[in-house]
């Protein structure tokens, strides 16, 4: 029966008799008498059986636990291409390739064109406007200057 009463109407319910037990009490002469003490706790443990039945019915209503969620945010959607990575070599020029040069009105320390591009395996990085035509003793060469490779980002190992 008391299943079905929604909590609200119990709760008054009780609280109903509660007052009205209260009011009969106040009403009543207050003797020694053993008959209004037996009806006060005639009325109190019919109170308290009633609250209890009250707690137990709803003690009995077991609801699992929700769920543990999490929420995961879904990857972004890229709605371009990245541009590519590019990846510069170590542009280190080697020492072996670094030569004194001697000629008529000709005295230069730089890096043999050949050399390099048969040393580097980035020659294709090599800047073309430090590639110089140089005259020597032994003829005409094809150099790299060391000043403008090492204004480029070269070094020399």
């Amino acid at each position: 029966m008391l299943k079905t009463l929604p909590k609200s109407l119990a709760s008054a319910g009780l609280a109903m008799a509660v007052s009205i037990s209260s009011l009969v009490g106040a009403s009543t002469e207050a003797n020694a008498h053993d008959q209004n003490l037996h009806r006060f706790l005639g009325a109190t443990a019919g109170i308290l059986l009633l609250d209890s039945l009250i707690d137990r019915q709803r003690s009995h209503t077991h609801y699992a636990p929700a769920p543990v969620t999490r929420y995961v945010a879904p990857p972004p959607v890229m709605h371009y291409a990245p541009p590519p990575v590019v990846v510069v070599p170590q542009m280190v020029a080697p020492s072996s390739c670094y030569i004194r040069y001697e000629g008529p009105n000709l005295d230069m320390r730089a890096y043999g064109a050949h050399c390099m591009q048969g040393h580097v395996h980035s020659h294709a990085y090599l800047p073309d406007s430090c590639r110089e035509s140089v005259f020597t003793y032994h003829g005409w060469r094809e150099v790299y200057d060391a000043q403008c490779l090492y204004r480029h980002g070269w070094v020399r190992s």
